[in-house]
Protein backbone atom coordinates (compact mmCIF):
# COMPACT_ATOMS: atom_id res chain seq x y z
CA UNK A 1 0.00 0.00 0.00
CA UNK A 2 1.58 3.81 -1.12
CA UNK A 3 1.67 6.17 1.53
CA UNK A 4 0.36 9.26 1.05
CA UNK A 5 2.12 12.54 2.84
CA UNK A 6 1.03 16.45 2.61
CA UNK A 7 3.50 18.40 0.97
CA UNK A 8 1.51 21.27 0.14
CA UNK A 9 -1.50 22.40 2.15
CA UNK A 10 -4.52 23.50 0.84
CA UNK A 11 -4.54 27.00 2.49
CA UNK A 12 -0.51 27.00 1.29
CA UNK A 13 -1.73 26.43 -2.64
CA UNK A 14 -4.33 29.51 -2.23
CA UNK A 15 -1.32 32.15 -1.21
CA UNK A 16 0.66 30.86 -3.95
CA UNK A 17 -1.82 31.13 -6.72
CA UNK A 18 -2.67 34.22 -5.23
CA UNK A 19 0.95 35.65 -5.27
CA UNK A 20 1.34 33.72 -9.02
CA UNK A 21 -1.68 36.02 -10.27
CA UNK A 22 -0.01 39.11 -8.81
CA UNK A 23 2.98 38.11 -10.13
CA UNK A 24 2.13 37.41 -13.94
CA UNK A 25 -0.20 40.86 -13.44
CA UNK A 26 3.09 42.27 -13.13
CA UNK A 27 4.92 40.94 -15.71
CA UNK A 28 2.33 41.39 -18.23
CA UNK A 29 1.56 45.27 -17.88
CA UNK A 30 -1.12 46.84 -19.02
CA UNK A 31 -1.63 43.91 -21.80
CA UNK A 32 -4.03 40.85 -21.04
CA UNK A 33 -2.70 38.06 -20.18
CA UNK A 34 -3.55 34.88 -21.49
CA UNK A 35 -3.12 31.35 -19.82
CA UNK A 36 -2.53 28.60 -22.10
CA UNK A 37 -3.19 25.48 -19.71
CA UNK A 38 -2.06 21.97 -20.41
CA UNK A 39 -4.25 19.41 -20.24
CA UNK A 40 -5.21 16.84 -17.84
CA UNK A 41 -2.64 18.43 -15.16
CA UNK A 42 -3.46 21.92 -15.50
CA UNK A 43 -7.39 21.72 -15.13
CA UNK A 44 -7.38 22.64 -11.93
CA UNK A 45 -4.24 24.99 -11.30
CA UNK A 46 -5.40 27.55 -14.60
CA UNK A 47 -9.11 28.14 -13.25
CA UNK A 48 -7.98 29.18 -10.07
CA UNK A 49 -4.60 31.10 -11.17
CA UNK A 50 -7.19 32.84 -13.82
CA UNK A 51 -9.73 34.10 -11.05
CA UNK A 52 -7.16 35.71 -9.39
CA UNK A 53 -5.69 37.82 -11.74
CA UNK A 54 -6.42 41.43 -11.41
CA UNK A 55 -8.19 42.86 -14.69
CA UNK A 56 -8.81 41.22 -17.98
CA UNK A 57 -7.14 37.95 -18.75
CA UNK A 58 -7.95 35.12 -21.24
CA UNK A 59 -7.34 31.00 -21.44
CA UNK A 60 -7.17 28.39 -23.63
CA UNK A 61 -6.25 24.45 -23.12
CA UNK A 62 -3.82 22.43 -25.02
CA UNK A 63 -3.33 18.44 -24.89
CA UNK A 64 0.15 17.49 -25.63
CA UNK A 65 0.28 14.07 -27.14
CA UNK A 66 3.25 11.89 -25.85
CA UNK A 67 5.35 9.21 -27.48
CA UNK A 68 5.52 5.81 -26.20
CA UNK A 69 7.52 5.32 -22.89
CA UNK A 70 8.59 6.97 -19.71
CA UNK A 71 6.55 10.35 -19.83
CA UNK A 72 9.23 11.59 -18.39
CA UNK A 73 11.42 11.13 -21.24
CA UNK A 74 9.07 10.36 -24.04
CA UNK A 75 8.75 13.15 -26.32
CA UNK A 76 5.85 14.92 -27.52
CA UNK A 77 4.42 14.32 -31.02
CA UNK A 78 1.50 16.40 -31.36
CA UNK A 79 0.15 19.47 -29.91
CA UNK A 80 -3.78 19.59 -30.22
CA UNK A 81 -5.84 22.45 -29.14
CA UNK A 82 -9.01 22.41 -27.85
CA UNK A 83 -10.72 25.29 -29.88
CA UNK A 84 -8.59 27.90 -32.51
CA UNK A 85 -6.29 29.96 -30.49
CA UNK A 86 -4.16 32.83 -32.13
CA UNK A 87 -1.84 33.42 -29.49
CA UNK A 88 0.27 35.80 -32.24
CA UNK A 89 0.99 39.38 -30.41
CA UNK A 90 -0.09 38.11 -26.84
CA UNK A 91 1.54 37.82 -23.77
CA UNK A 92 1.52 33.82 -23.39
CA UNK A 93 1.93 32.02 -19.91
CA UNK A 94 2.50 27.89 -20.81
CA UNK A 95 0.36 26.96 -17.43
CA UNK A 96 2.00 22.88 -16.27
CA UNK A 97 1.33 21.38 -13.68
CA UNK A 98 4.74 19.41 -13.09
CA UNK A 99 7.59 20.13 -15.16
CA UNK A 100 10.42 17.86 -14.70
CA UNK A 101 13.07 16.58 -17.62
CA UNK A 102 11.93 19.73 -19.67
CA UNK A 103 11.70 17.99 -22.61
CA UNK A 104 8.33 17.92 -23.53
CA UNK A 105 7.86 21.62 -22.33
CA UNK A 106 10.95 22.78 -24.26
CA UNK A 107 9.31 20.95 -27.43
CA UNK A 108 6.13 23.03 -26.67
CA UNK A 109 7.63 26.04 -26.20
CA UNK A 110 9.99 26.21 -28.80
CA UNK A 111 6.41 25.32 -31.11
CA UNK A 112 4.48 27.52 -29.61
CA UNK A 113 7.50 30.63 -30.75
CA UNK A 114 6.66 29.84 -34.29
CA UNK A 115 2.58 31.19 -33.65
CA UNK A 116 4.76 34.47 -32.57
CA UNK A 117 3.31 35.49 -29.27
CA UNK A 118 4.87 38.86 -27.95
CA UNK A 119 5.77 36.81 -24.69
CA UNK A 120 5.67 33.26 -23.97
CA UNK A 121 6.62 32.59 -20.00
CA UNK A 122 6.51 28.74 -18.16
CA UNK A 123 3.97 28.50 -15.20
CA UNK A 124 4.67 25.64 -13.13
CA UNK A 125 2.24 23.98 -10.34
CA UNK A 126 5.60 22.07 -8.75
CA UNK A 127 8.84 22.81 -9.91
CA UNK A 128 11.21 19.91 -9.87
CA UNK A 129 14.81 21.13 -10.72
CA UNK A 130 16.33 18.28 -9.89
CA UNK A 131 15.14 15.81 -12.47
CA UNK A 132 15.98 18.13 -15.78
CA UNK A 133 17.23 16.70 -18.27
CA UNK A 134 17.87 19.63 -20.46
CA UNK A 135 18.03 23.36 -20.16
CA UNK A 136 14.98 24.88 -19.17
CA UNK A 137 14.13 27.79 -17.26
CA UNK A 138 10.02 28.05 -15.16
CA UNK A 139 9.84 31.39 -15.08
CA UNK A 140 6.52 31.52 -12.52
CA UNK A 141 6.42 28.87 -10.34
CA UNK A 142 4.03 27.95 -7.12
CA UNK A 143 6.42 24.96 -5.49
CA UNK A 144 9.63 23.71 -5.87
CA UNK A 145 9.51 19.74 -5.17
CA UNK A 146 11.29 16.71 -4.39
CA UNK A 147 11.02 13.38 -6.34
CA UNK A 148 7.29 12.45 -6.63
CA UNK A 149 5.06 11.14 -7.73
CA UNK A 150 2.31 13.76 -6.28
CA UNK A 151 -1.59 13.72 -5.89
CA UNK A 152 -3.95 16.00 -5.12
CA UNK A 153 -5.02 19.40 -6.77
CA UNK A 154 -5.97 18.32 -9.90
CA UNK A 155 -2.51 15.57 -9.94
CA UNK A 156 -3.78 11.90 -10.34
CA UNK A 157 -1.74 8.92 -9.90
CA UNK A 158 -3.37 5.78 -12.08
CA UNK A 159 -6.24 8.19 -12.36
CA UNK A 160 -6.90 8.87 -8.36
CA UNK A 161 -6.66 11.21 -5.55
CA UNK A 162 -7.14 14.32 -7.84
CA UNK A 163 -10.12 15.51 -6.03
CA UNK A 164 -7.64 16.41 -3.11
CA UNK A 165 -7.82 19.77 -1.61
CA UNK A 166 -3.77 19.52 -1.08
CA UNK A 167 -0.88 18.21 -2.69
CA UNK A 168 0.06 14.88 -1.46
CA UNK A 169 3.71 13.04 -2.08
CA UNK A 170 3.17 8.99 -2.96
CA UNK A 171 5.64 6.76 -1.53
Amino acid sequence: MRKITKAFSAREIEQRVAALAAEIRDDAGDAPPFLLGILKGASCFLPDLLRRIPGEAGYGFIDVVRGIGDTDTAAALEITYLSWIDIRDRNVYVVKDVVTTGVIETYLMTQLRQKQPSTLKLVALLDRPDARTIDLTVDFRAFEAGEGPYVGYGLELDGRCGNLPYIASVK
